[in-house]
């Protein structure tokens, strides 16, 4: 049975109208048992190695070596690093070949990793002088007095040249020769957005991994909600997770990091796949005894019957795998479920061990509360299935393995795991976060997203009062306004104000989250056009006005392209940048000691977004 015969089996049920559909359990329970009855077979794709594709990438990327950019270049090779077959000379090949175009691209510490991945698979005897000889450019590029470590490359290399035909023979020894001159360019300097997560106290009783100045909260109102429990300051950190869960978008599979989501320039491949790479062993290692192990045969075969959508069905498979290994086995996770099913407080339901602990899954299954229109529900149902069988079909989470769709009807939990996979879907839908780093020509570009449970539970404003910044999978909540005692902490779900006016914010939010919009642009009709007063002109205490002229003053220091909003940080050092940051945060926090909102405040929080905007990325 194709994803389009399946799609058309969960569409013949009679469901109501998109209006009047409200979730329900046993609806799911039922449409998930009648696709599972009709029985059928989904084609499962083992095969995911392979030699002739690795090879021709490394054939393509030999001939565009000298046309081709360098990050496109580095793609090429590393899809052949993908899907070349664990310790063969082709994958020693594909490891040389992008150490020379990282070479020739000044990145020389990633040229090296190459170079001994390669000698370490087992590189061809007749071959090695080359990337003997290129270890030691680098090594001098990099350090020239780095004498013994080049000394041994440069006599390794004359070594294995006699094993070298002519041509290649005169190759090496020029290279050799070009050495003496020690003439190099300087190494590529990478950016490290991670410089720029913020230091912070997790001091919080309650919440893990967060400040003491924040708490969850429930009112029937806005539902639960987090709330300052003391005066915050802008740029002030409230909280620093790791992702609960992560998923590149497919296009970026062999570019960015499968476990960190950073992109990298010398990947590892997974050893069994070839759909995803890292930027290390480690993070490899990581990643197969996080959730790899088990959604990596689930991988491959969804992506060869159901790309569409794809990354939401990976979010869903990641939340599952997690799941079961943090409770161990399917029926240990059923029975949690059950029992977090059994909690009416909102708040304490998402509680593990009397504390919110976003590693934990009841901090992710507390966030289903929301229901899906019909489309999605075809949709979602049908992906669902799909995960389910394969699932089924290539681990062994259920203890035993099936070959038809009928087969999952006698399988202890199935039908609760099919379910479970359409709530995570449902999860992820209305509380996954799409990461916008910046690529290496400082574009804004969408490469995943990720699912951060105490962020989800932040209420929306049209106008946020505070930044989420990523560093990879490591995300940051900084205060980009003073926020008072008692006030929400807010997120945005939609449009800014200034991008949209308030009737159209508020039709996209009902449209996609399902509430009418409150906050406090839109209760007072805060348009594109829209200029908030100076504080100059407010109500302040005569006492106050001369100071906030002279704190005025200081925009005088940043230079036009920075007032500007067209920040061109990463032409400044780190320092200067944290040194910008903070005269910022310190005119913010001086002004909000006078007035709730003026001009100055917005145009000095707007600076600090574009330029927390150009941070994140490499």
């Amino acid at each position: 049975m194709d994803g389009k015969k399946l799609a058309r089996e969960i569409e013949s049920f009679n469901f109501r109208e998109p209006k009047d559909v409200r979730y329900d359990e046993n609806l799911i329970e039922d449409v998930i048992l009648k696709i599972i009855k009709k029985g059928g077979e989904i084609p499962i794709k083992h095969e995911s190695k392979n030699k002739e594709i690795a090879t021709q990438k490394i054939d393509l990327g030999n001939k565009v070596v000298s046309i081709a950019p360098l990050n496109e270049l580095i793609e090429i090779y590393s899809e052949a690093i993908a899907y070349a077959l664990p310790g063969s000379e082709l994958l020693a090949r594909g490891f040389a070949n992008r150490s020379a175009a990282l070479t020739n691209g000044c990145m020389y510490e990633d040229s090296l990793k190459d170079i001994e991945r390669a000698f370490e698979i087992g590189y061809p005897d007749n071959l090695k002088a080359k990337l003997y000889a290129r270890k030691a450019k680098n090594l001098l590029a990099l350090n020239p007095k780095m004498s013994s470590e080049v000394d041994d490359s440069i006599t390794q290399a004359n070594i294995w040249v006699e094993k070298m035909d002519e041509d290649n023979k005169k190759k090496v020894k020029n290279s050799l020769d070009k050495l003496k001159m020690k003439s190099f360019k300087e190494p590529v300097k990478k950016w490290d957005d991670s410089l720029f997560l913020p230091k912070m106290t997790n001091d919080n009783p309650k919440i893990l991994r967060a400040s003491s100045t924040i708490d969850i909260q429930q009112s029937e109102k806005f539902g639960r909600h987090i709330v300052a429990t003391k005066n915050i300051k802008a740029g002030e950190a409230i909280m620093t997770h790791k992702a609960y869960s992560a998923v590149l978008m497919n296009k970026y599979w062999h570019t960015y990091c499968w476990n960190c989501l950073k992109f990298t320039w010398s990947c590892v491949p997974c050893s069994q796949c070839a759909n995803v790479v890292y930027c290390n062993e480690k993070c490899r290692d990581d990643a197969w005894q996080e959730h790899h192990d088990i959604e990596c045969p689930v991988i491959n075969a969804l992506v060869a019957i159901d790309e569409e959508m794809i990354e939401i069905s990976l979010m869903s498979l990641r939340i599952l795998v997690k799941a079961i290994k943090e409770f161990g086995t399917v029926e240990a996770l059923f029975n949690k479920v059950q029992e977090i099913d059994q909690i009416d407080d909102s708040i304490k339901k998402c509680f593990t061990q009397g504390v919110f602990d976003d590693t934990k899954y009841a901090s992710v299954y507390a966030l289903l509360r929301i229901n899906l229109e019909v489309s999605k529900l075809i949709l979602y149902t049908s992906k669902a299935i799909k995960i389910l069988f394969i699932l089924a079909a290539t681990t062994d989470i259920f203890n035993k393995k099936i070959v038809e769709i009928s087969e999952l009807e006698n399988i202890n939990f199935g039908i609760f795991i099919g379910k479970l996979l359409f709530q995570h879907m449902e999860i992820a839908t209305t509380n996954a976060i799409v990461i916008m780093p910046n690529d290496n020509k400082r574009n804004i570009v969408s490469v995943g997203s990720v699912l951060l449970p105490l962020l989800s539970l932040s209420s929306h404003s049209c106008n946020c009062n505070v930044y989420h910044y990523a560093s990879g999978n490591i995300n940051a909540v900084i205060a980009v306004q003073p926020i008072k005692k008692g006030e929400q902490i807010c997120i945005s779900y939609g449009p800014y104000y200034r991008d949209e006016p308030t009737s159209q914010r508020r039709e996209i939010l009902m449209e996609k989250n399902h509430f009418w919009c409150e906050c406090v642009p839109c209760n007072n009709n805060w348009n594109p056009q829209y200029r908030p007063p100076s504080c100059l002109t407010q109500p302040v205490a005569r006492k106050n006005m001369s100071k906030l002229p002279e704190n005025m003053k200081k925009y005088d220091k940043y230079p036009p392209i920075v007032k500007s909003y067209q920040v061109s940080t990463r032409d400044k050092s780190p320092h200067d940048i944290l040194k910008t940051i903070s005269g910022l945060v310190e005119l913010l926090n001086t002004y909000g000691n006078y007035v709730d909102y003026c001009a100055e405040i917005e145009h000095a929080q707007n600076l600090l977004y574009n330029i927390y905007t150009w941070l994140s990325g490499y």
